[in-house]
C-alpha cells in the first residue's frame, strides 16, 4: 500500500527519499509549487519511479508524508512519560504537543491533508481515516490522564479546547499573522490556562 514503508530495501530507499523531499519542497514552495521533476531531482530517482512507488504522483506522495508524519506523532506523544505525578504527565504531553509543531512546521497542514482531496485519490481518502484514528488514539490518552489528575471541567472538553487553540496558534504563524515570539507566548498561555483546571496543579507544574 502507498501509504506503508515497503519491506523491499530498494523500494524502501526511494520511497523514503521521495517522501523527505516532499517534505523539504512542500514546506518550500507549497504544496501547488512543487512538481513531480522537481520531486524526483531532489530525491535523485526518475519520475518514473515516483509513479512506481505513488501511483497517482504527487497527491499520493503528500498523503504517504502525512502518513509518516502522524506516524512520528504519535510516537512522540506515546514514548513513555517521566513523570509520575498525574499532573505532571499532563504537562508532559502538552510540552511534547507543543515541540512537535515546532520541530515540524508543516505536520499541522499534513495531518490535515489541507492541499488534497479525496477525489485525487483514493490513497488520501485512505491517510485520513487512519490519521483520524491515530489523532484520536491522542486525544483519548491525554484525555485521560486529565481524568487522573482530576479537572474542575469535563476532560475531553479541556483537552479538545486545548488542542483547538494550539492548533490555531500554529495556524497562524503558518500565514505569518504572528511572529515566533508570538507563537511561543500563545501557546505557553494555552498550556497555563488548562493546567490551571487540573486538581492539584503547584506553581512549578505550571
Amino acid at each position: 500500500m502507498v501509504l506503508e514503508t515497503p519491506t523491499d530495501k530498494r523500494k524502501r530507499r526511494t520511497h523514503n527519499a521521495v517522501l523527505d523531499a516532499g517534505q523539504t519542497l512542500f514546506l518550500e514552495h507549497g504544496y501547488r509549487g512543487t512538481t513531480i521533476e522537481m520531486l524526483a531531482a531532489t530525491a535523485d530517482v526518475a519520475v518514473s519511479s515516483i509513479y512506481a512507488n505513488f501511483g497517482a504522483g504527487k497527491v499520493d506522495v503528500y498523503a504517504a508524508l502525512a502518513w509518516r508524519t502522524a506516524l512520528a506523532h504519535v510516537e512522540q506523544m506515546s514514548a513513555p512519560v517521566d513523570a509520575v505525578d498525574p499532573v505532571r504527565v499532563v504537562a508532559e504531553f502538552l510540552d511534547r504537543y507543543i515541540a512537535f509543531h515546532r520541530g515540524s512546521p508543516l505536520a499541522l497542514r499534513l495531518l490535515g491533508l489541507t492541499d488534497v482531496d479525496k477525489s485525487e485519490s483514493e490513497t488520501v481518502g485512505a491517510a485520513k481515516a487512519k490519521i483520524d484514528r491515530a489523532l484520536g488514539g491522542l486525544i483519548d490518552s491525554v484525555t485521560h490522564a486529565v481524568t487522573d489528575a482530576g479537572s474542575d471541567v469535563d476532560p475531553r472538553a479541556l483537552v479538545l479546547n486545548a488542542w483547538a487553540a494550539m492548533n490555531g496558534a500554529v495556524s497562524l504563524r503558518q500565514r505569518r499573522i504572528v511572529d515566533q515570539p508570538m507563537l511561543d507566548a500563545m501557546l505557553a498561555i494555552t498550556r497555563a490556562d488548562m493546567l490551571r483546571h487540573l486538581n492539584g496543579t503547584s506553581d512549578e507544574a505550571r
